[in-house]
């Protein structure tokens, strides 16, 4: 179960984690002590569940870079089983223990709170590498592949939004299509999966008032300040008041009962206020450096799995961040998503670490491309950029090359130890 491999872990991706955790805590605290300070009678509240989630995060990270990463493989049913009836419970619960500003998506008992859709999108990612993976040249077909994909995470989002969450909602589906588009599926698939997914989008907003008040306070917040605009207008406030360089540490003036959520949907509008636009291009550039790094990782797995498994984690953790940044900058319409890392959130941030530490993982396993070629070996093509080199899978021999890599570095690796 334990990993026995003397190799190291990818420590570029794990510095940067090193550095965003500690960024995270900081600037919770300073998001958050007004707040704490006048609804819970501490400055420190926010911070001090903060850190202790943090505590078990990593925790959780320097087991599971242990752990080999066919562990997951191995129990991925029961992992997605367990999500889901969690995300059962919470809507079976009373709402007293599972509501928190309206939407039902948490399980509170005393001091003890989770959010089970934290949990499920790990599981997801771990069914759908595993699922995939074993489809090889059957996921082109519409039966054995589009339809039981579909099925699945159709059955994941259906609770998730029967919770209130389409931030979450969105998030699952860009993961899973993430892993399934990485997987070698035909192009026209996922092309008919995103027109159906953006109509159900859109009857999930035009059901719901609350939805249309956020999609109208998109287009133009301060028309509608009174309203759903009020948290966007004021996040652009404290961006807009930054500047290049920031108020300073502690110095924002918006998280003083203005910017409502600022220690956890907003957080990135309070890191703009306090250390400026170049605070902010820091953050966004640590999020590309563990897209690079993670996608890096996912080009030279040593097997399909861990290929889909590394795609998913990356995609998950860069994609969310990217969602958040987007939604507090008012690109995309406001909903309730936390910035991996930084933003409060005790489940979010414990299972980031752990996805963190299952990448790491893989990277003790990943094949090295040797630096010159043997001379028989003719080039037609550009040296494979690594950042990109997941994307060609269902471009280039997708089935084949996909059904087949494991087999491949099997022997290359015979090779060597002869």
């Amino acid at each position: 179960m334990f990993d026995t491999t003397r190799r190291k872990p990818d420590y570029a991706l794990l510095t940067v984690i090193g550095i965003l955790v500690p960024i995270g805590l900081v600037m919770v605290y300073s998001a958050s002590f007004v707040d704490a300070f006048t609804t819970r009678g501490s400055q420190l509240y926010y911070t001090w569940r903060q850190l202790t989630a943090a505590v078990i995060g990593t925790t959780g990270l320097l087991v599971a870079q242990r752990l080999d990463y066919h562990f997951w493989r191995k129990y991925s049913v029961h992992l997605l089983g367990a999500a889901l009836l969690m995300l059962l419970f919470v809507l079976v619960l009373p709402a007293s223990i599972t509501e928190i500003n309206g939407a039902r998506s948490w399980i509170k008992v005393g001091w003890f709170s989770m959010q089970p859709s934290e949990i499920a999108k790990l599981a997801i990612i771990i069914y759908f590498a595993d699922w995939l993976s074993r489809r090889g040249a059957r996921l082109g077909n519409v039966t054995y592949g589009l339809v039981p994909f579909a099925v699945t995470l159709g059955v994941i989002c259906g609770l998730v939004m029967l919770e209130g969450d389409l931030g979450t909602t969105i998030v699952l589906v860009v993961i899973a299509g993430v892993v399934y588009f990485a997987a070698g599926a035909n192009i026209l698939h996922i092309g008919g999966a995103a027109v159906l997914s953006g109509g159900a989008f859109w009857a999930m907003v035009k059901i719901a008032p609350y939805r249309q008040a956020r999609i109208a306070a998109w287009l133009d917040p301060f028309a509608h300040y009174q309203g759903a605009g009020y948290q966007p207008a004021h996040a652009l406030y404290a961006l807009g008041s930054g500047g290049l360089f920031g108020e300073g540490l502690g110095q924002a003036r918006q998280k003083f009962q203005w910017l409502p959520q600022a220690h956890t949907d907003a957080i990135f509008a309070i890191i703009g206020e306090e250390f400026g636009l170049l605070g902010t291009l820091f953050i966004i550039a640590c999020f590309l450096f563990i897209a690079y790094r993670g996608f890096r990782i996912a080009g030279r797995a040593p097997d399909p799995f861990a290929a889909l498994l590394a795609v998913g984690l990356t995609g998950w953790l860069v994609f969310q961040a990217l969602i958040n940044i987007a939604v507090v900058t008012t690109l995309l319409p406001f909903t309730g998503l936390t910035l991996p890392f930084i933003s409060y959130g005790g489940s979010s941030l414990i299972m980031s670490l752990v996805a963190v530490g299952i990448l790491l993982n893989i990277s003790r396993h990943t094949i090295e491309r040797p630096k010159t070629e043997p001379p028989d070996v003719v080039r037609t093509a550009r040296p494979p950029n690594p950042l990109i080199e997941v994307v060609p899978l269902w471009w280039r021999n997708r089935r084949p090359r996909l059904s087949s890599a494991g087999g491949r570095r099997s022997a290359a690796g015979t090779r060597n130890r002869r």
